[in-house]
């Protein structure tokens, strides 16, 4: 369900407002939400180690990102 929406958030985005790039952010250890932006055709672009404070202790930060014409040119994956 997350997946879809986001789909429909990245399509609205790149459709209506003409974004050329839309990045996310996740926590180092939330496998889930990396994987739902690799779904969606995101691809990783850095791994900030030790790079927030996170209920006390220094966390690592993934960073995607994808391009409209990527997203375009449908790179993504379906949702499972």
């Amino acid at each position: 369900m997350a997946t879809e929406a986001a789909t429909a958030v990245l399509a609205w985005g790149f459709a209506e407002f003409g974004l050329h790039r839309v990045y996310g952010r996740c926590h180092g250890r939330n496998a889930a939400s990396a994987r739902m932006m690799a779904r969606l055709g995101m691809r990783q672009e850095a791994h900030h180690v030790e790079s927030y404070l996170f209920k006390g202790e220094w966390a690592d930060q993934l960073v995607f990102a994808i391009l409209a014409h990527e997203w375009r040119a449908g790179t993504r994956t379906p949702p499972s």
